[in-house]
């Protein structure tokens, strides 16, 4: 299984170092554009308002340097004469576990940078008058945040690359069984611009995908705002599978 991990990551290491760069750049990009946009409290807000962009585009970062590896090998047929000389099982959750672990890095370490990078720019904190609300009444754990900043970032990054490795997934699985290479890579992000339409039309924007990647859309009392797009994803993800299960659709059939 070790092997198999380590040859799927040579495959797709110089993919997924190019959107890890990529997305560094983005995330960087956004944060700079915030902070001479906007007027904050805190240094959190910079970042916080910044993962506008990465939460919108980031199902293409983690999709695309990963998922386009099964579909050549099945339209190569080069999965046909993998099956007999390794587990058919741990030939997939390998693919699956370096899929996940990819998609994990690409989101996590970028946004890592960019949190720690905003408290560069506390000088462009606008402290607020005595007569506004506090900005973090709102935000999840809001004693936690403004005591340890860094560390709220930091498992916030991690939940984030969480929702990453869904994602990923999600494409993983599209590769498994689709037949056009551009309807694998851009499925999980038309997913994402649906399911945000979808809620938002159905009065349930604090549910979306997307809004997920915000931990303020928790509160202490609900952590059902956070859980809803992640679980309506791995549902989809799950009626994909027993769909092409139930109609015998081989993997290796292209």
């Amino acid at each position: 299984m070790l092997n198999l991990i380590k040859l799927e990551i040579n495959k797709i290491f110089k993919p997924v170092l190019i959107s890890l760069i990529i997305t560094t750049l983005v995330t960087m990009g956004s944060l700079i554009n915030v902070v001479y946009t906007y007027s904050v409290p805190h240094t959190f807000e910079f970042w916080n308002i910044s993962l506008d962009y990465i939460s919108l585009l980031f199902p293409v970062f983690v999709v695309c340097p990963i998922c386009w590896v099964m579909y050549d090998e099945r339209k190569n047929n080069f999965i046909k004469y993998t099956f007999p000389r390794v587990s058919k099982k741990e030939y997939l959750l390998s693919k699956w576990i370096v899929c996940i672990l990819s998609s994990f890095v690409i989101i996590f370490i970028p946004m890592l940078l960019s949190g720690a990078a905003s408290f560069l720019f506390s000088n462009y904190v606008v402290q607020p008058k005595s007569y506004e609300p506090s900005f973090y009444t709102n935000l999840f754990m809001p004693d936690f945040m403004v005591n340890h900043t860094f560390l709220y970032i930091f498992f916030h990054c991690i939940w984030d690359g969480i929702l990453a490795m869904i994602i990923g997934t999600m494409g993983f699985v599209f590769s498994l069984y689709l037949d056009n290479i551009l309807v694998i890579l851009t499925a999980p992000f038309i997913y994402s611009i649906l399911e945000n339409f979808i809620m938002c039309t159905f009065g349930m924007p604090k549910k979306r995908f997307v809004a997920s990647f915000y931990i303020n859309t928790m509160t202490d009392t609900n952590t059902l705002n956070l859980l809803v797009g992640p679980t309506l994803a791995i549902l989809f993800i799950f009626i994909f599978l027993m769909y092409f299960k139930i109609s015998k659709k081989k993997i290796y059939d292209i």
